[in-house]
């Protein structure tokens, strides 16, 4: 898990060039980006996938509704890992990839009991501890592709590299470098974005998918802070930052504008320690 006494210069929730391709039920690919059964809805997804979800460091896996802020728990991983969560992101398919600490890459089929599948997951590139999100390949496309930015050690004075993902192939394709440690998130609009908690400058930053470069840079200044535990998520137009600082015993969400970079609000979450969050494309750009 992202848990401190890391001494930070950090400045989670993502190999292939094409779209994501999920795969079937025997490991193969089914060439498909859908959400499976859409419930009657015109955009192809599911109601579940439209849904903010997180991990804390207990293996407690929940929903988080950001409209009433309030969390609702689904149950415990048991994933065959002796590590602890890392970072997560989800599909479009309510299907979340899970990293653990170890290095390992596990798919949790949400609507399935949280039935959890290790993944062939094996970075040639030293890609073993990092955040992720899915993009959208187009704005309002139906493809996505998963974004990972780290390296092998979370803290290093390095850049962390920005890479895709292809769940299909567990393989990647590095794109380019990023000026600190991210967690992701992407966006139906084809966004990527980076929240970069940090001790004296954190901020949330839109990430060039094709370079790492910075295009648009919110700073933060309220939450710097030695982080312990944080993840992050986009939906209805606004930013969900999952924080736990050192010296703090539990997480704090975050309320983040979209469109300006202001602090909403923050909201207690009790006892959790957030150490990964993944929503969707599914999710909604803007609350009607």
């Amino acid at each position: 898990m992202k848990y401190a006494g890391i001494a930070l210069a950090i400045a989670i929730c993502a190999c292939g060039p094409s779209s994501t391709r999920e795969p079937d039920g025997n490991g193969g690919s089914n060439g498909s980006n859908g959400s499976g059964s859409n419930n009657g809805n015109g955009d192809g997804c599911s109601d579940s996938a439209k849904l903010v979800y997180v991990v804390d460091m207990s293996n407690q896996f929940s929903q988080f509704d950001p409209s009433t802020k309030t969390f609702h728990d689904l149950g415990t991983l048991s994933c065959p890992s002796s590590g602890s969560p890392f970072s997560m992101s989800v599909d479009r398919n309510t299907v979340a990839w899970v990293l653990y600490d170890s290095g390992e890459l596990f798919r949790v089929d949400i609507t399935q009991n949280l039935a959890c599948t290790k993944t062939s997951w094996s970075s040639p590139g030293g890609l073993s501890q990092f955040g992720m999100g899915f993009s959208t390949d187009t704005t309002g496309g139906t493809t996505d592709t998963l974004f990972i930015a780290g390296g092998s050690t979370v803290g290093s004075s390095s850049p962390s590299t920005l890479a895709k993902l292809d769940t299909g192939s567990m393989s990647e394709m590095t794109v380019g470098s990023v000026q600190g440690w991210p967690e992701l998130t992407g966006t139906g609009t084809a966004q990527l974005w980076g929240w970069f908690p940090d001790q004296a400058s954190p901020r949330v930053e839109e990430i060039d998918k094709t370079s790492g470069t910075a295009i648009k840079t919110y700073p933060q200044n309220a939450l710097a802070g030695m982080p312990s535990a944080w993840a992050f998520a986009f939906w209805g137009g606004d930013f969900w930052i999952f924080l736990m600082k050192d010296l703090e015993f539990s997480t704090t969400v975050y309320q983040i504008d979209g469109n300006t970079g202001a602090m909403k609000g923050s909201t207690p979450t009790g006892s959790r320690v957030i150490v990964g969050a993944g929503v969707s494309t599914c999710a909604p750009v803007v609350i009607q």
